[in-house]
């Protein structure tokens, strides 16, 4: 069985809208409107956080930038 890579950490900080920048901010609200929705941040030591969205409708995952760009294709791998 695979360790659970973030120990105690939540997949989404409780903070997560005060740590976005105003571009990220205003996409995510822009987004949300069409089933969109935050799922977790990925938090490593050596990098600026990843924040990435997912859409219930088409279960889909993407990445919103640091410019605010919407990039869904990110290569980022999802675990189970």
């Amino acid at each position: 069985m695979e360790q659970e890579q973030r120990g105690n950490m939540s997949p989404l900080p409780e903070n997560f809208h005060a740590q976005l920048n105003t571009d990220q901010l205003l996409v995510l609200r822009m987004v949300e409107n069409f089933g969109w929705g935050m799922k977790f941040v990925r938090r490593t030591p050596s990098q600026k956080p990843t924040y990435v969205i997912f859409n219930n409708n088409t279960h889909q995952y993407a990445v919103i930038d640091e410019d605010g760009t919407l990039n869904i294709e990110t290569g980022i791998k999802i675990r189970n």
